[in-house]
């Protein structure tokens, strides 16, 4: 039963933590699979440390069991879970760009993700408490922050999809998002196989009673004339940060802060270059 226990809070502990660094550093991968390769090089440099010095085999496999297997189970859940792995074979599909993900986490999923993070590091927490006490700062730290996401995702109010198409993204759509859906994909907003759809950041805009709109950006760089008489857009004619459209190039994902005056004037406040 100890086994037990402590296999399903290393491998919590692990998963948690991986999917707090993929959100805070944008969706990306990238820093999660490094801390992951990190930790299964010293464990498995742990294990065959032991195995040099003998024991039976059984001992061998707990303590594999103990150290290893909640890594590697951790790492294969979360690339299950964003995106990276399939379910029943391991197919790193490309479904991002240059390792962003084109896929939206909307508010409300964060929201059930922040709900998620509380209530699991607080039930594993008091599990830690009883059997190993060395869990409980890893799922303090984690109910810290699922309540920090949780107060910051409830300073958003709205949330769209803006689409420019053009060569300089000479038009300009927007697909507002319900508060009630859980993902967006980019079938939901535009569908025609002809064309690739670029993520190219993400547009942070925070009023005066420090409220946040966010706009996620998408691309078509192409000079043909499309129609989206059948799709869910909406023509916009000037966004209140028009003159920084130029930052959001092919190929680059940023997000860029602005505080929106009363009269929708935006000002830069922050940069944040992710690719």
């Amino acid at each position: 039963m100890d086994l037990f226990i402590d296999f399903v809070l290393s491998f919590a502990g692990f998963f948690i933590l991986s999917h707090f660094l993929y959100s805070i550093t944008g969706r990306r991968r990238k820093i999660p699979v490094i801390v992951f390769t990190v930790l299964l090089i010293s464990s498995l440099a742990n294990f065959f440390n032991v195995l040099s010095y003998g024991g039976s085999a059984s001992e061998l496999i707990l303590y594999f069991l103990i150290t290893v297997a909640p890594i590697l189970l951790a790492f294969y859940t979360f690339m299950v879970f964003t995106g990276g792995v399939s379910f029943f074979k391991l197919n790193f599909g490309r479904r991002t760009l240059k390792g962003i993900s084109s896929d939206i986490q909307t508010k409300r999923m964060l929201d059930i993700t922040s709900y998620i993070m509380i209530s699991v590091s607080v039930v594993l927490g008091v599990v830690a408490g009883f059997y190993q006490l060395i869990f409980v700062p890893l799922f303090v730290i984690i109910l810290a922050v699922g309540i920090y996401f949780l107060y910051t995702n409830h300073q958003i109010i709205s949330e769209s999809v803006i689409l420019f198409i053009g060569r300089n993204k000479e038009k300009i759509y927007e697909f507002p998002i319900s508060k009630d859906k859980n993902k967006v994909y980019i079938k939901d907003f535009f569908e025609n196989d002809m064309y690739i759809v670029d993520p190219i950041g993400i547009a942070i805009q925070i009023n005066p009673e420090k409220k946040i709109e966010k706009h996620y950006l998408y691309w078509i760089a192409t000079g043909d004339s499309i129609s989206v008489k059948d799709m869910p857009l909406k023509p916009v004619s000037k966004l209140s940060y028009q003159d920084f459209i130029d930052k959001y190039e092919k190929y680059h994902y940023r997000q860029l802060f602005f505080t929106v005056g009363r009269l929708g004037n935006a000002e830069l406040i922050k940069e944040k270059v992710i690719k």
